[in-house]
């Protein structure tokens, strides 16, 4: 019995043994296959999954108003090669002249080094052996008839794989203004129309070959993507190059930090130009690094001085001819003083030539003395005319204006006339250019449009009108005032360095001092206004921002010869009747030229200029910017006057004309 016992435990002992060997062995197989072929045979499940994967729309393009394409998608192929797939006797009789060719196309390997590679691709079995990527259409024509490589995919081993491109062209116009359009961020035209751009995708039967490759199959049940819309902006090339390459000799002129240049269409609101350039910090080379005329929000300086005047005059305040002392120069408020840019101020004078040759002084003591018991009727008055309100323009990014209010709780006795010159509000130069076309369109302010339509293959999707954002910003007669003073200031005050005669520009120059509380050299120069100034077509404005303050800072000389070159080119392109003139003619209309700068220069030294050749308009006009008043007798030109010139002003408050 004991026997038997021992024979059943000696067999229970070796069947526990060979369990555990064959535990051991299922062990050591599972550790094996997991640590040391786990890699492999993960990687050969990997390239046997196949899914269903979209496909790409091709994205619409973009396009000029002149029918130049600004962007577009271009087919960019990467292709592989499957060495495997090819019979032994073509790869071992064409493979060196196949690595000649990929030698050329793709010079990361030299012919010797190429034919390695394919024979040690070949040797491992891979069938997913990288050649070259970003090939146009017309190197992947030639790939085709590469050796090996022309028998196709499925005895060349000729693996395609097609993307989508995003190109812009034509212009200087880049980055911020066409824009872009990616999974993190978006911004321009791309962005703001991102819907209409991007199509719908398809989708398709695809196997994943290596890494995140994937490889199309056929698939009957697969859905073509659908192209985007094209996009027709407002963008005229040729002003575009004029306004980018003017901004750009300005910049490196005056060594300036930034700028922008945008022109529009005054009736319409047409955006033709958009110019953002900025230097690199590295190289200082100026490229568009942000869209300013759209996002960057400042304090404009004596731009601002158009909105002060308009509160003025429309109010009722004050009139062109409302007399102010410039108090030497230096205006003290709650202890803070404004100073004029000329020493000594300009005397008195009238709220027509304070604004011509900007004073900080005048146009600050006439809305202080006008506004400071209520100052919510000033800033009431901004905001009733929307312009604490963005534009609306079709460009993602766009900032939003900063008016103060009294009811701010930073608000102080230094707001209300520091805004009346333009520091404590902040505005986009977009913002800006809209307001001063609104005086340019006799009151009525359009939004800026940057977009024509939007198309479908010859099919109009979408037609965008000029729009009126806000009709008679002011009454006609304020507006006729406001054209006069800012003709008057391109004429005969700070901006008389770009008058012509031939292109009659009205305007406004402006100068900030840039993060002022700190002291400093930082300056904003800018130029603001329209063209031709008796009839406006387009409006305009430069800014420029840190230009070197040693070579110049102020408004009429570093931004006001960007908008003049501008308006030059831009009027030469303008259609005009011709006129026949004889030599004659033009002999005697330049000998009979007025010059009256002699006339605005004896005012200013106080004393009753010579009116006479002067016709009735011009003479009322020297006059009224003195605040003088006007009796007429006669039509014609001026032939006589009482009091006689060099009279103190003083001495008169009315003078009396005699024409024929």
């Amino acid at each position: 019995m004991s026997s038997d016992l021992k024979h059943i435990k000696s067999k229970i002992t070796w069947i526990s043994a060979v369990v555990y060997v064959l535990f051991a062995a299922v062990l050591g197989r599972l550790f094996y296959v997991s640590l040391v072929m786990g890699p492999e045979l993960r990687k050969q499940s990997q390239e046997r999954v196949i899914e269903r994967r979209s496909i790409p729309a091709k994205r619409g393009d973009i396009y000029s108003s002149d029918g130049k394409t600004l962007a577009t998608t271009k087919p960019v192929y990467t292709i592989f090669f499957d060495p495997v797939t090819v019979k032994e006797e073509v790869f071992q009789e064409e493979v060196g002249a196949l690595s000649e060719k990929l030698a050329a196309l793709n010079p990361t390997r030299n012919a010797r080094e190429w034919e390695n590679y394919l024979r040690t691709k070949r040797s491992q079995q891979n069938r997913y052996v990288f050649l070259a990527k970003e090939l146009n259409y017309s190197d992947l024509t030639r790939v085709r008839q590469y050796p090996i490589l022309k028998r196709g995919i499925y005895q060349g081993g000729l693996i395609v794989q097609e993307d989508k491109q995003r190109i812009q062209m034509a212009t200087d116009i880049k980055l911020r203004t066409i824009g872009y359009d990616t999974e993190s961020a978006s911004a321009g035209l791309e962005g703001y129309y991102s819907t209409y751009l991007q199509g719908k995708p398809g989708n398709r039967l695809m196997q994943k070959i290596a890494g995140d490759d994937w490889k199309p199959l056929d698939d009957p049940q697969a859905v073509e993507p659908v192209d985007g819309y094209d996009l027709f902006t407002t963008i005229d090339t040729r002003i575009q190059d004029v306004a980018q390459r003017s901004l750009h000799q300005q910049l490196q002129k005056y060594e300036a930090d930034h700028g922008c240049a945008v022109v529009m269409e005054v009736a319409t609101g047409r955006i033709v130009a958009m110019a953002n350039l900025g230097r690199d910090p590295k190289d200082s080379t100026y490229s568009e690094l942000r869209n300013y005329a759209v996002w960057e929000r400042t304090e404009p300086g004596s731009t601002m001085k158009l909105l002060s005047a308009m509160a003025l005059l429309e109010t009722g305040a004050a009139d062109t001819n409302t007399s102010v002392d410039t108090d030497g120069g230096i205006y003290t408020v709650y202890g803070k003083k404004v100073r004029d840019s000329r020493e000594g101020g300009y005397g008195k004078i009238n709220l027509r030539r304070a604004f011509e040759v900007s004073s900080n002084t005048g146009i600050v003591k006439l809305v202080q003395e006008s506004f400071e018991d209520d100052p919510d009727e000033f800033v009431d008055f901004l905001y009733r005319r929307n312009f604490d309100q963005t534009t609306g323009v079709q460009i993602k990014g766009e900032t939003s204006p900063n008016i103060p209010k009294p009811s701010d709780d930073n608000w102080s006795g230094i707001s209300l006339p520091w805004m009346s010159y333009g520091y404590g509000v902040e505005f986009t130069p977009l913002q800006m250019l809209t307001i001063y076309n609104a005086i340019a369109n006799n009151g009525d302010m359009v939004r800026p449009q940057v977009v024509d339509r939007i198309m479908d293959h010859g099919r109009a999707v979408e037609s965008y009108e000029p729009e009126v954002i806000k009709r008679g910003i002011c009454s006609p007669e304020t507006t006729k005032k406001l054209q006069i003073m800012l003709e008057g200031a391109v004429r005969r005050g700070t901006a008389t360095n770009i008058y012509d005669e031939k292109v009659t520009i009205a305007g406004k120059t402006g100068t900030c001092q840039l993060n002022y509380w700190r002291g400093g050299k930082d300056y904003q120069s800018s130029f603001v206004g329209y063209f031709p100034a008796e009839a406006p077509k387009y409006s305009c404005i430069v800014v420029i921002n840190k230009p070197n303050y040693y070579k110049g800072y102020y408004g009429n000389i570093v931004a006001g010869p960007v908008f003049k070159a501008i308006a030059d080119e831009v009027y030469h392109q303008l259609p005009r009747t011709p006129k026949t003139v004889s030599k004659k003619q033009l002999v005697l209309a330049e000998y009979n030229k007025p010059n009256l700068e002699r006339h605005y220069s004896a005012l200013e030294k106080n004393y009753l200029p010579s009116l006479r050749g002067l016709d009735l308009r011009e003479a009322v006009e020297v006059l009224e910017s003195a605040g003088l008043e006007t009796v007429v007798h006669g039509h014609g030109k001026v032939v006589k006057q009482e009091p006689a010139s060099g009279t103190a002003l003083t001495q008169c408050s009315t003078v009396t004309l005699w024409l024929q």
